[in-house]
């Protein structure tokens, strides 16, 4: 046989247009793979601005509640996937008061469903007023 040429011309762009394929899937699915631990880093930063609030006062109001909302779906969250749970009345000194958030974020991935990532963020503390 003889060695033919020509071939190194059309397979070479070939070979590295496959290989840039796979790399940028496998590149996508590293991303998206991240991404839920960014979310939950936004979503735990927001509500620390609230237990602030919480620790000052004892409690959240109904309209900081809605302002909580507010800021977490500026921040990008889906406002239906979000479950909300705080201290709604007054306590005293020194007691317990909490914010829970709950959200599910929507995993995609290349070649894979959709899979749903719960996020839950816990911040306990006591009334500082």
């Amino acid at each position: 046989m003889k060695n033919q040429k020509g071939s190194s011309i059309i397979t070479t762009p070939l070979v590295i247009a496959i290989g840039m394929m796979i790399i940028s899937t496998l590149l996508v699915s590293a991303i998206q793979i991240i991404m839920p631990y960014i979310w939950y880093e936004k979503l735990s930063s927001v509500c620390m601005k609230y237990v602030f609030v919480l620790e000052e006062y004892g409690y959240l109001t109904k309209k900081e509640g809605n302002m909580l909302l507010e800021d977490l779906e500026k921040q990008g969250f889906q406002k239906k996937q979000i479950h909300l749970d705080y201290t709604a009345k007054k306590v005293a000194y020194g007691e317990e008061i909490f914010l829970k958030v709950d959200y599910e974020y929507s995993l995609k991935l290349p070649g894979f469903s959709r899979q749903v990532v719960p996020m839950k963020v816990e911040k306990y503390s006591i009334c500082k007023r």
